[in-house]
């Protein structure tokens, strides 16, 4: 029996392209928006390099978003990709040029994000293409359809979500425990279930812990829990 906490939006640092166009390469036809660029220096791949150390480093930011919406529903999955220009490490435009997730608000949640980032060294005017996969842990295993998933929010008392809530996932008989933490939103994930009984526990210190027993977990399910926890 496996399980996994996480969903995973792995970028695809192989095929990460670097685009700064210059007027030449921007004024053919069918360019759309692209044509009006202004010219742009040679490709300068410190700016590449400082985005993805940045990623590297705040993935967090765009792990949030991707349990937000897989919280939501586990078929969100697939590949975007955004066409970006910064200047002064400021993300001052951004385009969604590939969207296989089949959810239109993921690439924009993702972009509200990123748009809070300040990121030293890279310098720009740059234009910068890069793909993100988006994929449910767990969902490659040929053990997938046969196990569940259970997902959650976990709140204080004034609906104000909690990050590191702990929850653990134990079975009606002895056997294996399975754990996962909030993230910043308060939101956990966790694939890989074998279908059964559970019984669920969700606690953070300075709050009481909440408990569920009886939990019935279906092959195929996507079961969703929200926990209000109360201070001490």
């Amino acid at each position: 029996m496996r399980a996994r906490r996480i969903l995973i939006p792995a970028v695809l640092l192989g095929i990460v392209l670097c685009c700064l166009y210059c007027s030449k390469e921007t004024g053919g036809e069918g360019t759309g928006d692209r044509a009006e660029a202004p010219p742009f220096p040679e490709p300068d791949s410190a700016d590449v390099a400082a985005l993805l150390a940045h990623v590297r480093s705040h993935f967090d930011d765009i792990h949030d978003v991707t349990m937000r919406y897989h919280h939501k529903d586990p078929e969100i999955n697939g590949r975007v990709v955004f066409f970006m220009l910064w200047e002064g490490g400021i993300l001052k435009d951004a385009e969604v040029v590939g969207n296989e997730t089949g959810d239109a608000g993921l690439p924009d949640a993702i972009i509200e994000n990123i748009r809070e980032w300040k990121i030293e060294g890279l310098k720009g005017p740059a234009h910068i293409t890069i793909p993100f996969n988006v994929q449910l842990v767990g969902r490659d295993d040929p053990d997938f359809p046969n196990t569940a998933i259970l997902t959650g929010e976990v709140a204080d008392a004034d609906g104000n979500p909690l990050h590191g809530a702990l929850i653990l996932i134990r079975p009606e008989v002895a056997g294996r425990v399975y754990r996962t933490e909030t993230n910043r939103e308060g939101i956990f994930v966790t694939t890989l279930i074998p279908a059964g009984i559970w019984d669920l526990e969700c606690s953070l210190p300075g709050y009481d812990t909440a408990a569920r027993a009886g939990v019935d977990l279906a092959a195929g399910e996507h079961r969703r829990e929200r926990f209000v926890l109360e201070k001490k």
